[in-house]
């Protein structure tokens, strides 16, 4: 996959973050935690020419598809430099910025869409106990401007021309998954999207939203008790397909449980509700999968 990758500088120079811009930027834009951000300016000197040249194509990447759909493919980072990704993308910041800027999307909202990474660092340090950044490439969706964060939900642009679906995500830490603050942040999607992308939408009428996710399998309801917003907000969705009938673990294990793909059944923490829930129907044979549906805008009251 990095051969599919831009020369570097083939697009622009690439103006890597230096030491102070790094910590200034995970802690005061994307609410990292003072061990990531510190962790991440060690790594930063750490960078060998190798590293430094994988960050710089990276970025060119980015720079070559401003504007565009969804997020990118990336090359899984090397080992000894899990937090290479992470890089090029705090570099495009004042790209994001400026494309932010231009589409009349206000500094609060950056502010907010950049708080994802501070979250996935986090999540990182957890599921690893290191600091690490494996999913660097979702978030050339946020410094490209196709995603949003609107209220409790992510909005990215993702679907073909020439009126391209929403992809809606839910971030971990982004409080009560409630079927008001969903109504609020769908209703903010249909005036801010049009607004925004007034070249792919003339207006709420040609937005669909769509979501592929573990929290849409309808065999939650069995397992989690009444008061769970997850079934609610699975019940928001027209299904489609049946999902993979291998299950999905990687999810499962990243999302519920904070570990390791590989960590054994028996190893996991049940810590909370959703865990103690999934984990009971793991003992049961449940394959779990994801699902692909369609938000109906009806089951809202929009």
């Amino acid at each position: 996959m990095t051969q599919d990758l831009p020369q570097a500088g083939a697009v622009r120079p690439y103006p890597g973050p230096d030491a102070a811009a790094v910590r200034e930027l995970l802690l005061d834009w994307c609410g990292a935690d003072p061990e990531d951000a510190a962790d991440a300016v060690r790594a930063l000197g750490a960078l060998d020419d190798a590293a430094r040249e994988l960050a710089d194509r990276l970025y060119q990447s980015i720079a070559a598809d401003m504007g565009g759909k969804k997020w990118l493919s990336w090359p899984k980072p090397p080992a000894d430099h899990p937090l290479v990704g992470l890089f090029p993308i705090l570099a495009a910041v004042p790209d994001m910025l400026a494309f932010h800027t231009d589409r009349g999307v206000d500094e609060d909202l950056s502010r907010r869409v950049l708080g994802d990474v501070g979250e996935k660092l986090r999540l990182n340090r957890r599921i690893y106990g290191r600091a690490g950044l494996d999913v660097a490439h979702w978030f050339t969706g946020h410094v490209r401007g196709a995603l949003y964060q609107l209220g409790r939900l992510q909005f990215c642009v993702e679907g073909p021309d020439p009126k391209p679906f929403a992809g809606l995500h839910i971030r971990g830490e982004g409080g009560p998954l409630t079927l008001d603050a969903v109504r609020d942040s769908v209703e903010w999607a249909l005036e801010f999207l049009p607004a925004v992308f007034p070249e792919r939408y003339a207006g709420p009428e040609d937005l669909v939203f769509v979501c592929d996710s573990w929290l849409l399998d309808p065999q939650l309801r069995d397992w989690l008790p009444e008061k769970s917003n997850i079934p609610g907000f699975a019940a928001l969705f027209t299904l489609e397909g049946e999902g993979d009938p291998a299950g999905n673990r990687s999810d499962l294990w990243r999302f519920v449980f904070g570990r390791p793909e590989d960590t054994p059944v028996a190893e996991l923490p049940q810590d909370n509700t959703l865990q103690r829930s999934v984990l009971a129907g793991l003992k049961a044979d449940v394959q779990w999968r994801n699902r692909f549906g369609r938000l109906d805008l009806a089951r809202l009251g929009l």
